[in-house]
């Protein structure tokens, strides 16, 4: 499906019902870049507050081991 482009439809297509299974890991993968961490990072769009509840999730193992890495990866960013 066409939803636009950058994060935002990502981080939608997560309050789904059934998210699809590829998000977590494509989120990791895109955790690894720089570009997507300061993304991931960025307050105004409280990314970090929606993937948090998915480090708990039951439904899925690969969402979960996804959004865990990419919060993980997330902790290489810093500021200068």
């Amino acid at each position: 499906r066409e939803r636009g482009c950058g994060l935002s439809p990502l981080l939608q297509a997560l309050g789904e019902p059934q998210p699809p299974p590829q998000l977590g890991p494509l989120l990791c993968n895109l955790s690894q870049l720089p570009e997507g961490r300061r993304e991931l990072l960025d307050r105004s769009r409280r990314s970090v507050q929606r993937l948090l509840p998915f480090t708990q999730y039951k439904d899925s193992t690969d969402h979960r081991r996804g959004i865990v890495g990419a919060l993980r990866n997330c902790c290489f960013e810093y500021g200068e």
